[in-house]
């Protein structure tokens, strides 16, 4: 491994996936303003490019950008959400903790959303070749070697490092890198919702998708957060949902999760909603939490008032969704309840 100065580490800046506190934005769907099928295509890192220019660049929006519309269920404590999970999402107390980093390396450009405080997508257009190919473990799909199938050891040119903060490398155009004083700083702030894993300098024998990410929370396992399951069944008038019926699904999602959001870290948490489907003539809306007892305990006041033109199921299971060998509770709650 190539020696270098210990204050000097590289991490890749990911969203946090295993804590369900800390859902993240999905873009909807948008008209393209390059002149491509769709803002989706817009943001790509490399788009048409990475895979066979070895010298690419990120295109700019400048002031092209028309603040797109984003969904989910991001709390305000989260500064770090992302947008699909894959690209770089801030939220405005971020921005202004982290901007001498951002601003000189990528455009900071503003979403639309319900949230009350605000979020910008951050468009990284600091591209580096920094890597050092012939040292670095990589598997390329491609000739001439452009775009890294995985990079599975990160070897640098160490002299193509200086000044460098938040990029992205040519090899990697979905991987987002950052410095140690780009983590440091974002921890001593504070700021939530960032995972940062080490990829540089480690061992060659040492893989880093195995390393534990270096946070400012106090983790919580996805396994704990989940670890139960409570499931409406919530029968149809035919095999499909009518509008009227679709209506009031609609509304029924939105008063859960009003009732379930947490405004801080330091507030008790009770569940998430997982999603919804169509099974047998009946809706069944999943929950996730770590206690079904304690969730029912706080939702029994909204479904006692719940109406309904049949009777409604409240499926409870000790274990979780997918969990073969969870014991299950289920309650009948009478028609128009």
């Amino acid at each position: 491994m190539t020696n270098m100065p210990n204050t000097k580490e590289l991490f890749e800046l990911r969203v946090v996936t295993d804590d369900p506190r800390f859902e993240g934005f999905a873009l909807t769907t948008t008209p393209s303003v390059l002149g491509r099928a769709s803002l989706d295509e817009d943001i790509v890192p490399g788009f048409d490019s990475a895979d066979n220019n070895p010298s690419w660049k990120q295109k700019e929006f400048g002031k092209l950008w028309v603040p797109p519309k984003v969904i989910g269920r991001v709390a305000p404590f989260n500064d770090y959400p992302g947008l699909d999970m894959m690209y770089p999402a801030f939220s405005e107390r971020a921005v202004n903790t982290l901007v001498e980093y951002l601003q000189p390396n990528g455009e900071i450009l503003p979403l639309l959303s319900e949230t009350r405080i605000k979020y910008f997508f951050y468009n990284i257009t600091t591209i580096s070749d920094a890597l050092d190919q012939g040292k670095s473990k990589c598997e390329f799909w491609c000739d001439p070697p452009t775009t890294a199938d995985a990079i599975d050891w990160f070897s640098f040119q160490i002299p193509k490092l200086e000044g460098l903060s938040i990029f992205r490398l040519r090899e990697w155009p979905a991987g987002v890198i950052v410095s140690s004083e780009f983590v440091q700083t974002a921890l001593k702030a504070g700021l939530n919702g960032f995972d940062f894993v080490k990829i540089w300098p480690l061992d060659s024998s040492e893989n880093w998708r195995k390393r534990n990410s270096k946070t400012n929370l106090a983790h919580t396992s996805k396994t704990d957060l989940k670890a139960q399951t409570l499931v409406f069944l919530i029968p149809l008038r035919g095999k499909k949902a009518d509008a009227s019926e679709r209506k009031a699904i609609n509304k029924i999602e939105d008063e859960i999760d009003a009732q379930l959001i947490v405004s801080t870290l330091g507030e008790s948490y009770f569940g998430s909603l997982e999603g919804t489907d169509i099974v047998d003539s009946q809706v069944r809306i999943f929950l996730s939490t770590p206690d079904v007892e304690k969730l029912m305990d706080k939702l029994h006041p909204w479904f006692d008032s719940l109406v309904w033109q049949k009777p409604v199921g409240i499926l409870k299971r000790f274990g979780e969704l997918h969990d073969p060998n969870a014991v299950e509770e289920f309650i009948l709650l009478p028609a128009g309840n």
